[in-house]
This record gives C-alpha cells, sequence and structure tokens, in this order.
C-alpha cells in the first residue's frame, strides 16, 4: 500500500511544536498523541518553526497552492505613487516594443 499525505491544520502544527518546545516530551510521543505517523515530520515542523515562527505555517508549500509565497514576479512597491510610476513605465515600454513588432513585420510582408 502506498504512502499517504496527510494534511494537518497550521494551529494543529503549532500546538504540537509549542508543546515539543516546553520540553519533557519526545517527538515520539507528540507523533503519537497527535496522531502524527512519522516523529520526523514532527522535526520538520520544529525546524520551520525555529527559523519563521508561525508564519512558517501561514501558506500550504505543497503541490499548487492557491494562496502562495511571493513567487518572485511579484513586484513591492512602498507607495501607490511608486506602483504607479512602474505601472506607467511599463505600459510605455509595451506600446513601444508592440510598435517595434508592427513594425518588423510589416518590413517583411512588403518583401
Amino acid at each position: 500500500m502506498g504512502r499517504v499525505n496527510n494534511k494537518y491544520p497550521s494551529e494543529l502544527k503549532i500546538k504540537v511544536v509549542k508543546k515539543y518546545l516546553e520540553g519533557g516530551v519526545s517527538t515520539q510521543d507528540l507523533a503519537e498523541e497527535f496522531g502524527v505517523p512519522s516523529k520526523t515530520q514532527i522535526h520538520n515542523w520544529v525546524k520551520k518553526y525555529e527559523e519563521l515562527g508561525e508564519e512558517a505555517f501561514k501558506f500550504e508549500t505543497r503541490g499548487n497552492p492557491k494562496d502562495k509565497r511571493s513567487s518572485g514576479n511579484d513586484f513591492l512597491f512602498n507607495n501607490l505613487e511608486d506602483e504607479l510610476r512602474f505601472l506607467r513605465m511599463e505600459n510605455e515600454y509595451l506600446k513601444r516594443f508592440c510598435d517595434m513588432l508592427k513594425k518588423n513585420l510589416k518590413g517583411k510582408s512588403e518583401n
């Protein structure tokens, strides 16, 4: 039989991690108590929590989640004026690029 990938709510992950960090409980005991099949999974949660805090469990990171973290294509602007300036420059660039393509295609069709 194949492996089953379970999805655990972020509240459960945080509860398990905090209980582990309080001390006195092994990952094996926590896995049994909360029905997590692997103590390694709890180690992974603890590692993420130590790196990012509760934010680590805010988003689903498996597969193709709807609520992704920044994909690298997102621009962060300090204010609306910066965003507006960027969008105007982008629009102007695209207009010029379109004009260039039209001229290029028109020149090829004349030959």
